[in-house]
């Protein structure tokens, strides 16, 4: 039997590169002149033709740019020392001034710098042990960040980040129904009440953000147009040297105060309202009617909120919260434990 070939009657599927004429699309290219609205920063025809040096601006040097309020982040020591001015009210270890942003700036000694709004809001920093503290223009918020965790407080909540050594990090929030506090290793959520410990639903805020600015500013008066009128609270600022070596300043009806050690104390409405941090052992605290909380480095590291009855306590291993009676939390082995 003859062998015959089929592969000549066959007929092959065209390809998609022969099917089609890309020199007849080529020529409606023509018909778009203008590029340059398609590329960053608006290169014209000139540009674009001859330009044998140019590169795309998404391979140009990343360019950072400052942020809107410079200064609010200094951390570093270099950055400290060119900040510093010369002409200071009273002793050289010291300044205050009037930043272009309509605020009142006070950088103490041992990296600690004191800012206030027009309204009374103040913000406090601690550059050598990271430690921000804020208080708004009412006294109804309040936040602190500190290497052991960080604490929000708006109106009648307060949320709670507490950081773990080895990453478990743990969250907490008081609020009308009790304290409700999980894990980021914990897939449940619980609710300390009245009633006792139980599983509940519910969300954190996420505190990776500086939000002391947000505390600092939102209800304040800020601007280039409050310059002036901070200028005249800084004309009128008193100022003291008690005789064991406690500096003492008095910024709109806000007190401010410094010892040896390099401890700062910040007062408002007649010690109603509190802030403070020491530079040589990583303490900070605010005090005020609606929130109490403290937290330190050292050996006796820890992290402690107060608002009503609801209590939280972490010291770096343990964390428990407390309401109405009863507690509950985290061991040191991760583990949930009722009290």
């Amino acid at each position: 039997m003859a062998n015959t070939d089929f592969r000549k009657d066959a007929v092959r599927p065209r390809s998609v590169y022969t099917a089609h004429s890309y020199n007849q699309e080529e020529s409606s290219l023509s018909t778009f002149q203008d590029y340059s609205k398609f590329l960053e920063g608006g290169l014209g025809q000139a540009e674009l033709v001859g330009a044998s040096g140019w590169q795309p601006p998404w391979r140009a040097p990343l360019q950072r740019k400052a942020p809107f309020y410079p200064g609010d982040d200094i951390f570093h020591a270099d950055t400290w020392r060119e900040l510093e001015v010369t002409d200071g009210i009273g002793a050289a270890t010291y300044n205050v001034s009037v930043t272009p942003h309509g605020t009142v700036c006070m950088r103490l000694r041992d990296r600690v710098k004191v800012d206030m709004t027009i309204d009374g809001a103040v913000r406090l920093t601690n550059a050598k042990n990271n430690i921000i503290l804020a208080l708004s223009r009412s006294g109804a918020s309040a936040a602190l960040i500190h290497p052991n965790g960080r604490v929000y407080q708006y109106g009648s909540r307060v949320e709670i980040q507490a950081r773990h050594q080895q990453g478990n990090n743990k969250y907490a929030k008081m609020w009308y129904k009790g304290v409700s506090f999980t894990a980021e290793q914990c897939a449940l959520v619980y609710l300390v009440d009245a009633a006792g410990t139980r599983t509940t639903t519910d969300t954190f805020l996420d505190m990776s953000q500086d939000f002391t600015l947000n505390v600092f500013y939102n209800e304040s008066r800020h601007g280039p147009s409050y310059v002036n009128e901070a200028l005249s609270l800084l004309q009128a600022v008193q100022y003291w040297l008690t005789d064991d070596g406690i500096d003492n300043w008095i910024i709109n009806n806000v007190r401010v105060s410094q010892t040896s050690d390099g401890l700062v104390r910040v007062h408002r409405c007649s010690h109603k309202y509190q802030l403070r941090t020491s530079p040589s052992n990583g303490s900070a605290s605010i005090t005020s009617p609606f929130l109490h909380c403290t937290a330190s480095l050292g050996q006796t590291q820890h992290l402690f909120v107060r608002r009503g009855e609801r209590r939280m306590h972490f010291d770096g291993n343990s964390f428990i919260v407390r309401n109405a009676g009863h507690s509950a939390g985290f061991d040191d082995k991760n583990q949930l434990k009722v009290y």
